[in-house]
């Protein structure tokens, strides 16, 4: 997607939707495209992580929780000092393989048996969106 992509789906965004208020993550069902999409990049900022797939963009500005093949839980954007290690490298280049969502929840398996949890909650602040391949968003 291209940069006037990004922008054109945050003006129908601003225009059609709420932006100002946390929404629980939709239905697993509505997620479905992100299966089968493939992690090429992984941005890290100072308060946001940004996954860039092929089909898809996810920013995560709040907490995010990755649990590897063998178990181990990482989670991340909730330590003050951000000391944990972020091994999210290990996820470039995998597939998505499963999408399952509770409300405030949304669990994305990898091929290679790793999982990432993103979370979002009730509050005044968004804690990121969701781009489709045609730029449409999702508010989480």
């Amino acid at each position: 997607m291209t940069i006037i992509g990004w922008n054109a789906a945050i003006a129908r965004t601003r225009l059609f939707g709420d932006t100002k208020a946390m929404h629980p993550f939709p239905d697993a069902l509505k997620l479905q495209f992100l299966l089968g999409s493939e992690l090429e990049q992984i941005g890290l900022g100072m308060w946001q992580i940004q996954l860039h797939f092929d089909f898809a963009h996810v920013s995560i500005g709040g907490d995010l929780e990755h649990a590897d093949k063998t178990g181990v839980v990482r989670r991340h954007n909730t330590d003050k000092d951000r000391l944990a290690p972020i091994l999210l490298h290990h996820l470039l280049g995998q597939k998505i393989t499963k999408v399952e969502v509770e409300p405030f929840r949304l669990t994305l398996g990898f091929t290679g048996g790793d999982s990432l949890r993103i979370f979002s909650d009730e509050g005044p602040y968004e804690c990121g969106p969701i781009y489709d391949k045609d730029g449409a968003i999702t508010v989480f």
